[in-house]
């Protein structure tokens, strides 16, 4: 399980938190998983969000030798609830992965955590593979119909839990 200081970081977030009440517990946890004296780089992402342009959102990405290998994404735990937030937030990761499939990445396979608060959806994509498919494999919209991309049992792991402790 974590140290107790990232949970108390972690506990430190309100009931009803903003997407920035988890600025702290995340960069806690992958300053602790990725210390300054390693050979990894924990770089904050100040990107625009593609459904209002005045809006930004922060994404983390460790860097090896300033290429990424890992990516965080993390917006508030109501997001879960929300199709149109889910999706929002699936989409994002998928955006961001592929934008960076032919940068000469360090390792074979490039991570993303999607964190919904402290839920957590992994990705990952072959980076040998200019056809490889981010996995999971996304889920078609169908343009005439309802239907759910990014379903809410996809943000199955919870870092605070042990199993999902483990895996991070």
């Amino acid at each position: 399980m974590w140290p107790y200081k990232i949970i108390r970081q972690f506990n430190t977030v309100p009931r009803n938190p903003s997407e920035s009440d988890y600025d702290g517990p995340y960069n806690k946890l992958l300053y602790t998983l990725f210390p300054p004296d390693s050979d990894f780089v924990v770089a904050p992402q100040f990107l625009p969000d593609s459904r209002n342009s005045a809006d930004f959102f922060v994404m983390f990405e460790i860097l090896l030798v300033n290429r990424p290998v890992l990516i965080l994404e993390f917006r508030p735990p109501s997001h879960r609830n929300f199709l149109s937030k889910r999706r929002a937030a699936d989409e994002q990761i998928r955006s961001r992965m592929t934008d960076l499939v032919g940068k000469n990445l360090p390792l074979e396979t490039l991570y993303a955590v999607s964190a919904l608060g402290t839920k957590l959806c992994f990705y990952s994509l072959d980076t040998t593979d200019n056809n490889a498919e981010i996995v999971p494999a996304a889920i078609p919209r169908r343009p005439t119909r309802m239907n759910d991309t990014a379903t809410e049992d996809r943000w199955d792991y919870d870092i605070l839990e042990p199993v999902g402790g483990a895996i991070a």
